[in-house]
Order: C-alpha cells, then structure tokens, then sequence
C-alpha cells in the first residue's frame, strides 16, 4: 500500500515523504504515471487535433495543393493525425522512461562534481519522483483535451498554460525566452528532484532544494534562453 501512496504524499509533503521514497526505492509507481498519463494527453490531443490547419499550409508551401485531389488531400490529413497521434502515445511510453533514465545518469554526473556519494539506484528514484508534477500536467491537459470536441495547433501547444509566458501578451522575444523558462511545473519539478537528491546524498534539504533550483536555471539558461536565441527570426532567411 505504501508504493501506492507515497507518490501522493510526495506530492503534499515532499520534505517528509521524498526521503522514505527514495530510502524504499519507490520509482516504479511515478514511472508509470507520468508515462502513462503523458501517452493519455498525447493520445486525447491528437484525436481531437485539427490536423487540416497543418497540413494545408504545408501544401500550400510546397506548392502541393495546386495538383493533389480532394482525396489526397484528405488522406495526407489522416495520415498527419495518424503521426500524431503515435508521437503522442510513444512519447509517454518510450521518451519519458528515456527522460528519467537520462535525468538520472545527470544527477550522478553532479553528484560527482560537487563531491557528494549517491547509489544510482536511489538517483533512478529521485529522477522518477522527480517527473510526478509532470504526470499532474498531463492528467490536467486529459481533462482540459476530453472538454474539447477540435483542437488547433496552436490550442494544443497552450492547452494547460504553466509559464509566466501564458499571462504576458507584449514582450521582446528575449523576454518572452525568460518568461517561458518561468515554468511552474518545472520548478517544481525541480524542487522535488533537490529534496531526492538531498536525501540520496544524506545532504540538508534546503541545501538539496538550492541545488535543484541551480540546476534548473542552467537547463533553462541554456535550453529555453540561449539556443533558442542563437536561431534565425522567422521569416528571414540565411542568405
């Protein structure tokens, strides 16, 4: 029953449930969720996507549309939301168990920085609890994507808003980088994964919490502010 309710817990009490989650090695519960959950919201957007509002433009674009049928026309938007939906399915059941295995062999690689000993084993579980806000995400986008008889693109890629991003109208694009990189879920991801990380690495939790907040503004710096930064503007070339 524990493996059971510790996610929960988890989840209310992070600083009294975390430690004793990763002491039992509790990962197999939130794998499972936020893979499951991730494939539901994958699934519930792409069945209800308006795929005609992508593939339209592209044909257009390629100069397609001009020569394809009408049943061409609307196999190529089956097809598109046949992709969809796959994408969706195999990005809970095949990236997110990656994601956590990846997130885990990260926070070794920093444990042996900064000189702290943690047990792989008990990382893998830091690195599954660490996903459980994930997991509320998309059972929140489930429901918000089952309300919903179309969904645009655009609809779908704002469906559950969880940055300062979504209440900020007018910014420059560096701002709005930043704003993006304010992303609810994600700190509090990353709040979790310093409270597992402190208790795999027998270090204070507030010190563990610093720590994965630190993390996190390096992701975030470089994935969400600096890359994207270093790409052309739409609509102008490299030539």
């Amino acid at each position: 029953m524990e493996a059971l309710t510790l996610p929960l817990r988890a989840l209310l009490d992070p600083v009294g449930a975390i430690p004793r989650a990763v002491e039992t090695r509790r990962w197999l519960i939130p794998l499972l969720l936020v893979a499951v959950l991730t494939a539901a919201a994958g699934a519930a957007i792409a069945l209800r996507l308006d795929a005609s509002r992508l593939v339209i433009p592209k044909m257009q674009m390629s100069g397609e549309l001009m020569k394809a049928s009408e049943r061409e026309v609307n196999e190529a938007i089956e097809q598109a939301q046949r992709v969809a939906l796959v994408g969706g399915i195999a990005k809970g059941l095949l990236l997110m168990p990656l994601l956590v295995l990846l997130l885990s062999v990260v926070l070794k690689v920093a444990a042996w920085l900064i000189g702290r000993k943690a047990l792989f084993a008990d990382l893998f579980t830091v690195a599954a609890l660490t996903m459980l806000p994930v997991a509320v995400f998309h059972g929140i986008e489930v429901v918000a994507a089952l309300k919903l008889e179309v969904i645009t693109p655009r609809v779908a890629e704002t469906l559950v808003p969880s940055s300062v991003a979504a209440l900020v109208q007018m910014a420059s694009p560096a701002l709005k980088r930043v704003y993006t990189a304010i992303d609810l879920i994600n700190i509090w991801s990353s709040l979790l994964m310093g409270l597992g990380f402190a208790a795999a690495s027998k270090w204070s939790p507030w010190k563990g919490a610093l720590f994965g907040l630190f993390l996190y503004v390096l992701f975030a710096a470089a994935f969400f502010v600096g890359l994207p930064g270093l790409a052309p503007p739409e609509g102008r070339g490299g030539g």
